[in-house]
């Protein structure tokens, strides 16, 4: 079956490319470093992507698409103080570089640097005007405590666009800080019927159902949350109150006790989220924090922790192999022959990665492939039980 989202992936590089290609200026060599560094940042391949700028940049360093793709890739790796510096260079390449004043914002924002993240947003709109970008001006104007101006920026943002769903949820978190849960609830039911599939609002909404006395209400909502999220602490908690209180008291504590559980690896998750990112250059910070969100059902997220830590120590054939496996465990069995595969070009003789490798090909219905890599694994471990048994199943 054609994977669709590698489809889509690939046509948006392939634009990217024929995007640099037409820029005045851009050497074709440059343009296919900067598409061949795109798509290794979109695999998670950081240094890769970096390396690959580098030698884009050696070439014709001059060239502000460049610098903005290092920028995201320092932003991905948390090292924000180089993410600036590579975006003030796209914007003295190009002063109106779409995107450029945006990330900026965003990085303040993330360092709680809100005045200077106002006026970085504010910079972006007069250049490029956009409903993202107010939503972002309201979301500062909020965590600064200046309501009135927060509620402008999300009103203007759904003059820019009426189908901008995280304005009306913004102006419904506004208005629960109030205490007017009335409008609270009409804003995010308008947020929830434009983007019905998000569990973050559903969450809020059922929240705000809670919150006003309409605990059956806000059960599904809730439900949508815990049936997908396992690990989300305030969904169960909510969902016991809930049930509670339309005396449901078996399934109330069934929940409650759920929450109690998950209290102590949400707290353990943050913990190691705030202190790697206040020390990005902390390998094992890194790694404790995809551990603990894997050991909470957080895979995509854990799978993001050990990518930043894979930066930091590329060799380690170990964390590599947490991260091919958790490619496997979302459906990502491309990439997790990918990686699977530069694990053994380095070193061919870690039988358990043949052996995983394997176990891919197999379940992918490449039975050729298998027994390849099973036999492979033969070749340097020959009295291994389990290939063995892997391929006498294989061939019967």
């Amino acid at each position: 079956m054609i994977n669709k989202q590698l489809i889509v992936a690939s046509l948006c590089l392939s634009f990217i490319f024929s995007s640099c290609q037409k820029k005045l200026g851009i050497d074709p060599d440059v343009a296919a470093l900067i598409f061949q560094a795109e798509s290794a940042y979109r695999g998670g391949y950081y240094n890769a992507a970096l390396t690959l700028s580098d030698s884009a940049i050696t070439i014709n360093p001059n060239v502000a698409d460049v610098y903005f793709l290092r920028g995201r890739v320092f932003t991905k790796l948390a090292r924000l103080e180089k993410a600036e510096t590579s975006y003030f260079r796209v914007l003295q390449l190009d002063p109106n570089y779409q995107g450029a004043w945006f990330n900026i914002g965003t990085n303040s924002l993330r360092q709680d640097k809100l005045p200077a993240a106002i006026r970085y947003y504010k910079k972006e709109q007069q250049i490029h005007p956009s409903a993202k970008t107010m939503v972002q001006i309201g979301k500062v104007y909020a965590d600064m405590g200046k309501v009135d101006s927060a509620a402008y920026a999300y009103e203007e943002a759904i003059e820019i666009d009426t189908k901008n769903a995280s304005a009306y949820m913004r102006l419904g978190h506004l208005h629960k800080d109030s205490g007017d849960i009335t409008k609270a609830i009409k804003y995010t039911t308008s947020g929830v019927s434009l983007d019905p599939e998000n569990l973050d609002y559903k969450y809020f909404m059922g929240s705000l159902l809670l919150l006003n006395g309409e605990p059956e209400a806000s059960i599904p909502f809730f439900r949508s949350v815990t049936n997908k999220r396992a690990w989300h602490y305030w969904a169960h908690h909510n969902l016991g109150q809930a049930y509670f209180r339309i005396g449901s008291t078996v399934d109330g504590q069934l929940f409650m006790d759920k929450a109690k559980e998950l209290q102590k690896g949400v707290q353990e998750v943050e913990n190691w989220r705030n202190l790697a990112n206040m020390n990005p250059d902390q390998f094992m910070l890194w790694v404790n924090l995809g551990n603990s969100l894997n050991n909470m059902g957080r895979v995509e997220e854990a799978k993001d922790a050990f990518l930043v830590a894979l930066s930091l120590k590329p060799m380690n054939f170990a964390l590599q192999n947490n991260i091919a496996n958790l490619c496997l465990t979302i459906g990502d069995t491309n990439q997790a022959i990918i990686r699977y595969e530069s694990i053994l070009s380095t070193d061919p003789e870690l039988v358990d990665i043949w052996l995983n490798l394997g176990v891919v090909y197999a379940s992918s219905g490449r039975a050729t492939e298998a027994r390849q890599a099973w036999e492979k694994g033969l070749e340097y471990d020959s009295n291994n039980q389990t290939l063995k048994g892997y391929l006498e199943t294989l061939n019967q």
